[in-house]
């Protein structure tokens, strides 16, 4: 085990052999180190290295050909190659990443006996959340719930996190293990055990037991091009009382127990998309509606409608747009009308200049193009919004 892999040794002395500056930043190469470098999905480590005529801000540790190079900001003094300097981490990331990452092994060991299809695709661990990307056909919260309390399960058990080093070959001949060869260099490859449950090749920080890890939960999951995020925390209480705070405030609201509400939430959102379909088939038909008038060469077409869909709306408008035409919409929401102007190229007129005119006179906002146009008034001027349209195009 490499020193920057021992997951609770977060002091040490060490030597400096080698310093670059660039760009404001001391880049410094250290004979040993306590400080991850960023790589496998975790962060690097931060903290101080310091002796007394030096103390410099560790700001970004990265490996570049076995080299480990530290990003170290100047606090106060110098430092010469040679040196000997304490190196210390940042306590608090390291154990919440130590965490997260243990956690991250357990949750998807408990994945894998939930979804036989599924596999990693990349992780991305944080100190306060962390996320999981992987590939399955589908998944649903169902199977998120049933790996999560599993993994529950394995961290209370306080099960061994056991560490060791095998060769290419003989990993190859371990079933089970979580591992993909071809990026793998190094002929000695790490293995990280969590004990009769989860076998990962993995250069990271962990825990000894899982224990450690507290507690793991499940924030939320969404699919990004073709891969399943899955954000996690670990260690956490005061996220779970608030969500127990949510669930139990909501069933107050809707008169329910706790355990009724996704049913009720369901039943509920049916209901919606029932009665939204009767509405847009309501409002396609009220869009229909409209007047016409002829101001010289222009046919002028108008109406004032209440609360129909605006994208059937401006369909609506933009299928009336004929040689010498002006449309003039206004949907009252509320307290609000949207305006919306279409004008045809031959009419000598232009939506946005027009709409320009409405929003000046009403003080609305909006903006548009020289055929079509969009914003929004006081509903209680609509009707005067229409004649002044009208009067601009009879002027």
């Amino acid at each position: 085990m490499k020193t920057y892999q021992e997951p609770f040794l977060h002091e040490k002395e060490a030597k400096v052999t080698n310093i670059e500056e660039k760009e404001g930043f001391l880049l410094v190469e250290l004979d040993d180190t306590i400080f991850y470098p960023a790589g496998g999905g975790q962060p690097c480590d931060t903290g101080i290295i310091k002796n007394n005529y030096f103390e410099g801000k560790v700001a970004d540790v990265s490996k570049k050909n076995s080299k480990i190079i530290h990003k170290v900001k100047i606090i106060d003094g110098t430092l010469k190659i040679n040196d000997k300097v304490i190196c210390e981490h940042s306590i608090k990331r390291r154990l919440n990443l130590i965490r997260m990452h243990s956690g991250e092994h357990v949750f998807m060991g408990a994945l894998l006996k939930t979804i036989k299809d599924i596999k990693v695709d990349k992780v991305r661990l944080d100190e306060d959340e962390s996320s999981l990307f992987v590939i399955c056909k589908n998944l649903t919260w169902e199977q998120i719930f049933e790996a999560e309390k599993l993994a529950n399960k394995i961290i209370k058990e306080d099960r061994d996190i056991i560490v060791k080093e095998v060769s290419k070959e003989e990993a190859k001949k371990i079933k089970g293990l979580r591992i993909k060869l071809d990026r793998i260099k190094s002929e000695s490859i790490r293995i990280v055990e969590v004990k009769d449950h989860d076998l990962s090749a993995c250069a990271g920080t962990h825990a000894l037991k899982t224990g450690f890890i507290g507690n793991i939960l499940i924030t939320k999951f969404n699919l990004v091009k073709g891969t399943y995020e899955i954000r996690f925390k670990t260690n956490v209480s005061e996220d779970l009382f608030e969500l127990a705070y949510i669930s139990r405030k909501t069933a107050s609201i809707i008169r329910k127990d706790v355990k009724e509400i996704p049913e009720f939430v369901e039943n509920l959102m049916q209901e919606n998309e029932r009665k939204t379909a009767k509405l847009r088939e309501l409002s396609a038909s009220l869009v229909k509606e409209f007047k016409q008038e002829k101001i010289g060469e222009i046919n002028f077409v108008y109406n004032i409608f209440d609360e129909v869909e605006k994208k059937q709306l401006i369909d609506q408008a933009a299928s009336l747009k004929k040689e010498k035409t002006v449309v003039c919409f206004l949907n009252k929401l509320g307290d609000n009308a949207q305006v919306i102007i279409v004008a045809s190229e031959d009419s000598g007129f232009k939506a946005n200049e027009l709409l320009k005119d409405v929003m000046d006179k009403f003080n609305g906002k909006g903006g548009g193009r020289d055929n079509f146009a969009m914003g929004s008034i006081k509903a209680e001027f609509s009707e005067k919004a229409v004649e002044l349209v009208k009067e601009i195009i009879r002027n």
